[in-house]
């Protein structure tokens, strides 16, 4: 029976000595809350999806027609969404399958390294939870699968939050176990290194249910198994507290996480009773620390079991209670199996594996001619000596047939060029079943039965009724009583497991066009003219002298936000400058940069070469996390050099707005930006929306390019100005005010309610450019207004926000 009163905890945020790196967990009560509050925008637009699916989820349980197996396996289906950016981390399917081989035998008492590692008093209580972690065969639609859905996207190196891969590619997780690898998190504050997190059942949300951990830990298979531990409601063994307690019986008590701890160190921590070295518990325990424990921090060589207390626990997240449905019952519900693929002998899918390519070595779509573009492919995808042709096509009559996966190559004119990768490859698939009857021999090429040894323990009578022949005992007498346990040994034996496996034989083919995904251009440009105005009247502007550049982002057909726009488009009846401009619709956008880029303009021939552009945004929540990054280039877009960016509160210069935003005229604000390397024959300018979360419309119009002084004198005003910087601000602010010399002023700081809680100044201004102090530090966390006052009246008000 599981322990009512442990604490239900959102996350564990999981920092362990898995192999290379030590941790320490951020499993914490009220760290759901810490992480909302740090990510309001992200948490919040899941609001509806989680509504929506945990209304699925009753449907489903609703509808289930078996519950419980009688001493059958468990089946648990199984998703893996490879969040990649065309790196190492894009790992192999063989690589998923095995970490899924090392889990099963791992939570069934079957570890490779049990027999070698586990003390006798502990291995007396290995449990064997009797389930089976399966690749999903049928996806949410019905349509055949691998149960490996792969996405490329940038947020695979260092995301924040780690839950915002979640939304590039999610299976409901009531009827799949959802699995994310990323190459790696953002480092933390103490030093360790992050290698994975899990979500506690009855905890959370639907939406963000499963594991998220590093690539290569989900192909050492061992942090797996501890973050699904997790996932089955286990704690770490010590409770996450000095010398606590996981409420599992037979886990004996411990000081804390236990680091390169193995058996040359038992019994440890016995008798030796102090901070950091032992705890009370462990004078009346001769076993000591259970360190062998998956849920403990010692190496992944050196952890061999859960144990029969474990077990219990687990088995009531999968099992339920005699008057209630299990938390994750519904996964391994026969119902389920067969609309997931994952019933016995279900033949897989074939010919799934799909080309796929970009730049490489830091290069873009973009070069001058002349130079050398590098592209590289996912060869390594398709497994070693399964390739039998890799070819590339340059869209210009000539091709690679090398078979590398790095190449390069010197386009040899002007133009913009389709690229494409055709893959031959040879594969193998397989189906496994318990009973040969129920494989599918007609059309296998082979098939074989695997027989092994599994290991069972028990009483010698247990033993002898599951056939064992002279079952081995196991004396415990050494260390005296373990846990209550009544006898001081226990026996150990084999009995045959029989696998049966049919094998598929493909020849298969893949080949993916990139249309215009070479963009070769002079190293002058011949577009002259003294200035250029752009006000998007017609939708084909953006398909002209500007056009949309597609995020290098792939989006999985299991976004949250398939199906919608996701990027910048044409808008009409909204505009600083005639009657149309061009917008990132903030309710359907994807997470990811969205880009338009200019064509090349020579410059040389101004004095002080300028960008003029309008632009206004608005806000869902208190927290804006977008912001806006214009850059130039001067070698055919190659590379680009940063002129401003508009922080994501000035992004949102608006405000707050419920509604769909429009902005009225005052709402709109002018920039001018120059920099001296502007005077070039060939520059490129590019506006870069980033969407880090949740947003309102961001809307760009009437972009001129020409001399600075024309560009101010066409509306640019140099009137009162306030600036506030840095902002967000952890507790202290600058407060720059512009153009108000010789008037007498007061800035104030109001709460969202308008109620003044801190005068900042009141006096005359001395300058046209002065600065004042603000300490905020004593204030609470949370969004406020600076207001400047003359004379009664309101001149200047800005949004301050302290996220401390």
């Amino acid at each position: 029976m599981r322990n009512k009163y442990l604490p239900l905890i959102f996350g564990a945020l999981l920092l362990g000595n898995f192999g290379f790196a030590q941790g320490v967990c951020g499993t914490y009560e009220g760290s759901l809350e810490e992480d909302i509050q740090k990510h309001p925008a992200f948490y919040e637009a899941l609001e509806s999806i989680n509504a929506e699916l945990e209304q699925q989820s009753k449907s489903a349980l609703s509808k289930m027609t078996h519950f419980k197996t009688e001493n059958g396996i468990k089946i648990i289906p199984v998703v893996v969404h490879v969040i990649h950016d065309m790196g190492s981390e894009n790992i192999s399917d063989a690589s998923i399958q095995g970490a899924l081989d090392v889990l099963n035998a791992n939570i069934n008492g079957q570890a490779s390294n049990f027999l070698a590692k586990t003390p006798p008093i502990f291995a007396a209580v290995r449990g064997d939870l009797n389930i089976e972690f399966r690749l999903a065969k049928l996806d949410p639609d019905g349509n055949p699968t691998t149960g490996i859905n792969r996405v490329r996207s940038s947020l695979t190196d260092k995301p924040d939050p780690a839950n915002s891969v979640k939304r590039l590619s999610y299976w409901n997780s009531y009827q799949y176990f959802n699995i994310w690898t990323v190459k790696r998190f953002s480092p933390q504050d103490d030093g360790n290194t992050l290698l994975g997190y899990a979500q506690f059942p009855w905890s959370g949300s639907m939406s963000t249910d499963g594991v998220v951990l590093l690539s290569s830990q989900m192909v050492s298979g061992g942090t797996l198994t501890h973050e699904v531990g997790h996932w089955l409601d286990l704690r770490h063994v010590w409770g996450d507290s000095d010398c606590g307690d996981d409420n599992v019986s037979d886990t004996p008590p411990a000081s804390g996480p236990n680091f390169g701890i193995n058996l040359s160190h038992f019994p440890y921590h016995v008798g030796n009773i102090g901070i950091g070295s032992g705890c009370l518990a462990d004078s009346l325990n001769p076993a000591g620390e259970m360190f062998v424990n998956y849920m403990d921090y010692s190496n992944d060589a050196d952890v061999t079991m859960f144990t029969i207390g474990q077990d219990v626990v687990m088995n009531e997240t999968l099992e339920g209670l005699e008057d209630a449905f299990g938390y994750r019952e519904y996964l391994w519900s026969a119902d389920n199996a067969a609309l997931t693929g994952t019933v016995d002998g279900f033949k897989p899918p074939t010919c799934t594996q799909e080309a796929s390519f970009n730049f490489s070595g830091g290069t873009s779509p973009f070069v001058c001619e002349g130079e050398r573009i590098f592209l590289k492919g996912n060869k390594g995808q398709f497994g070693n000596g399964n390739v039998t042709s890799f070819v590339w096509d340059f869209g210009n009559g000539e091709t690679d047939n090398t078979g590398d996966n790095n190449i390069q190559y010197i386009y040899p004119a002007l133009g913009t060029w389709d690229v494409t990768l055709t893959v031959e490859y040879n594969e193998t698939v397989q189906a496994t079943a318990n009973s040969l009857s129920d494989l599918d021999l007609v059309n296998a090429t082979s098939y074989d039965s695997i027989i092994t040894d599994k290991i069972v323990q028990g009483t010698e009578a247990e033993l002898n009724a599951m056939g064992v022949s002279n079952p081995t005992e196991i004396s415990l007498d050494s260390l005296g009583v373990y846990f209550g346990m009544e006898d001081s040994s226990y026996f150990r034996g084999t009995i045959p497991f029989v696998v049966y496996i049919a094998y598929y034989a493909n020849s298969c083919m893949s080949s993916i066009t990139k249309d215009n995904f070479i963009v070769i251009g002079p190293t002058a440009s011949t577009n002259t003219a003294s200035s250029w105005t752009y006000s998007f009247e017609s939708e084909s502007d953006l398909s002209g002298d500007w056009n949309i550049v597609n995020s290098s982002d792939v989006e999985s057909v299991w976004n949250f936000n398939t199906g919608e726009s996701s990027t910048w488009e044409w808008v009409d009846g909204v505009a600083k400058q005639g009657s149309a401009s061009i917008k990132i619709n903030g309710d359907k956008v994807s997470m990811g940069s969205h880009e338009i880029i200019s064509l090349a303009y020579d410059l040389s021939g101004l004095t002080t070469p300028a960008i003029k552009f309008s632009w206004s945004g608005a806000a869902v929540n208190y927290f804006p996390e977008n912001d806006l990054k214009i850059t130039y280039s001067n070698n055919c877009g190659e590379d680009w050099l940063t002129l401003a960016t508009l922080s994501a509160v000035d992004a949102a210069n608006a405000g707050l707005y419920a509604i769909n935003f429009k902005p009225e005229d005052k709402e709109w604000k002018d920039t001018v930006l120059t920099k001296p390397q502007l005077q070039n024959d060939n520059i490129r300018f590019k506006f870069e929306y980033t969407v880090n979360g949740r947003s309102n419309n961001f809307y760009l119009d009437n972009i001129q390019i020409g001399e600075q002084s024309s560009l101010f004198q066409s509306g640019i005003s140099t009137a009162n100005k306030l600036s506030i910087f840095p902002n967000p601000t952890t507790g202290k602010a600058t407060i720059a005010l512009e153009n108000l010399a010789e008037l007498d002023v007061q800035v104030s700081l109001v709460n969202i309610l308008g109620a003044e809680v801190k005068q900042l100044f009141d006096g005359t201004i001395i300058s046209n450019f002065q600065t004042i102090d603000a300490e905020l530090s004593s204030l609470e966390r949370g969004i406020y207004f600076v207001k400047v006052t003359h004379k009664g009246d309101i001149i200047l008000t800005d949004k301050l926000i302290l996220n401390k």
